[in-house]
């Protein structure tokens, strides 16, 4: 009974590196200066590389659904290094903008 009381107690895992137990943020899929309203609850990693990576543009026109984003070759090679840290790491992302 206790332990279907900790299992209803969990965040959801990160929808895009898959891990549990890290701290959630939400994510607007189509940036809200660019009148984006739906919003996915991901891990703080995955979103600083999310914004450090790509445009408010890029993320409206090409990159508004977790498998568009996953599909980006760069990208997903950062997820799956952030999807082996553990816990609170916080990783740095380098800005691809002007690239």
């Amino acid at each position: 009974m206790r332990e279907l009381k900790e299992e209803a107690s969990r965040p959801p895992p990160c929808p895009l590196c898959e891990r549990s137990e890290v701290m959630l943020s939400d994510h607007h899929l189509v940036p809200r200066s660019r009148g984006g309203t739906e919003t996915l609850a991901i891990c703080l990693d995955c979103h600083r590389a999310i914004h450090a990576t790509f445009t408010n543009k890029e993320l409206e026109r090409e990159l508004a659904t977790v498998e568009a984003l996953l599909a980006h070759e760069g990208f997903a090679t950062l997820v799956r290094f952030i999807a082996r840290q553990r816990g609170r790491v916080r990783t740095r992302a380098r800005s691809g903008r002007g690239r």
